[in-house]
C-alpha cells in the first residue's frame, strides 16, 4: 500500500468520529428542546401533549422525559404498566432516583405486572445510593429525593431532616415543602408549642416566597390573612398575582372583584376593583378555558354593570400575554 493510501485511512477514520460526535451532539440538543416543550406543556396541564415530547426526547437518550413519559402513562392508568415500567427503567438506570424510587412502590401500582419480576427493594436501595453522595456534597436537589427515600422505606424523622438540610441549603421547593407538607400539613418535627411551629411556618414560606417561587407565595399571602396581618397579606397578593402560577392569579382576580366582602377563605382586599379583577379572569379563561373560572365569571357577572364588564374584557386582551399559564406540579408527589 503507498503512503497516500495509509494516510487516507486515518483521515476517514477522523471524519467518521466526528460525524458521529456530531450526531450525537444534535441528538442530545434535539432531546433538550423536547424536553423543555414537554415540561412547559405538562405545567400547563396539557399531558397528553406533554407525553407526545416526553417519549420522542426519551427515544433520544434523555433520561428525565423518560421518567415524565412514564409517569404519564401510569397517571393515565393509576398503576405502572408494562410500557410506563420500560420508560421508567430506561430513566433509573441512566441515574433518575425518582424513577428508582417508583419501580420500589409497593404492588398497588403493578397494575398489569401481577408478578412485578424485579427486585423492588433493590431499587430503592439503589436511589439510596445514588442521592446520598450528592447530598453530602450540598446537592439540595438530592437532599430533596432524599425526602422522597426516607419517606417510602417509613423513616420519617430522617426525611424531615433532609428536607430542613434542604431548606437551609436554599432550595425553595425544599422551604415551601417543608412549610406546608411537613411542619403544617403532616405535623412532622418537634415543637415545644405550637408558636413556636407557626413560626417556623412563615419563616420557611418566607423564604420560599422571597425567592419567588409562586406557591409559596400564594401560600403565605393567605397565611398572613389568616393571622389578621392583613398589610403583609395584600402585598404578597399582588405579588403573586404577577407570577404564572394558576391558583395564584385565579385568586388574585376573585379578590380584585369581591374586595372586602370577599368569600369566607380567601383574602378580603381593602376596595373592590372589579375590572382589574374581572379582566383577569377573562385573561386567564383565555389562556386555560378551565372551567371553573368561566363558572367563576359567571357568579359574578349579574353584578356588575354592562361599562364594567365591556372594560375589563378591552383590559383582559393586554394581560397574560406569551405568559403559558403553569400548575407547578411536583415530579413525585403525585
Amino acid at each position: 500500500m503507498s503512503l497516500a493510501g495509509r494516510s487516507i485511512k486515518p483521515l476517514l477514520l477522523m471524519i467518521l468520529i466526528t460525524l458521529s460526535v456530531s450526531g450525537l451532539e444534535a441528538n442530545q440538543n434535539q432531546g433538550v428542546a423536547l424536553f423543555k416543550e414537554g415540561y412547559v406543556l405538562y405545567q400547563q396541564n396539557l399531558a397528553s401533549k406533554a407525553l407526545e415530547r416526553f417519549k420522542e426526547a426519551a427515544e433520544l437518550g434523555h433520561i428525565e422525559a423518560a421518567y415524565y413519559a412514564g409517569n404519564i402513562i401510569r397517571q393515565n392508568y393509576t398503576y405502572i404498566t408494562k410500557e410506563s415500567e420500560e420508560y421508567y427503567r430506561q430513566a433509573a438506570e441512566g441515574g433518575d432516583v425518582y424513577a428508582m424510587l417508583r419501580l420500589g412502590q409497593k404492588d398497588r401500582l403493578c397494575g398489569t405486572l401481577r408478578d412485578c419480576d424485579y427486585d423492588r427493594e433493590a431499587w430503592i436501595d439503589r436511589a439510596l445510593s445514588a442521592a446520598l453522595p450528592r447530598a453530602d456534597a450540598g446537592d439540595s436537589e438530592a437532599m430533596m429525593e432524599l425526602f422522597s427515600v426516607y419517606w417510602q422505606r417509613g423513616e420519617r424523622s430522617k426525611a424531615f431532616e433532609w428536607t430542613k438540610k434542604a431548606a437551609e441549603h436554599g432550595n425553595p421547593f425544599a422551604q415551601y415543602w417543608l412549610a406546608v407538607g411537613l411542619l403544617d400539613e403532616r405535623e412532622m418535627g418537634f415543637y415545644w408549642t405550637q408558636s413556636g411551629r407557626r413560626a417556623d411556618i412563615l419563616k420557611w414560606l418566607e423564604a420560599s416566597a422571597e425567592q419567588g417561587f409562586p406557591k409559596a407565595m400564594h401560600k403565605l399571602a393567605s397565611e398572613y390573612a389568616q393571622d389578621g396581618r392583613m398589610e403583609e397579606a395584600v402585598e404578597w397578593l399582588e405579588r403573586m398575582g404577577e407570577t404564572d402560577y394558576f391558583s395564584a392569579i385565579y385568586e388574585y382576580g376573585l379578590v380584585l372583584i369581591d374586595g372586602p366582602d370577599g368569600a369566607e377563605g380567601l383574602i378580603q382586599y381593602p376596595e373592590t376593583k372589579p375590572v382589574e379583577g374581572l379582566a383577569m379572569l377573562f385573561a386567564l379563561y383565555r389562556e386555560t378555558r378551565r372551567s371553573s373560572v368561566q363558572r367563576s365569571i359567571d357568579r359574578r357577572l349579574p353584578d356588575l354593570s354592562p361599562e364594567i364588564v365591556a372594560e375589563a374584557k378591552a383590559k383582559s386582551e393586554e394581560l397574560l400575554v406569551d405568559k403559558p399559564i403553569l400548575y407547578y406540579l411536583p415530579k413525585f408527589g403525585i
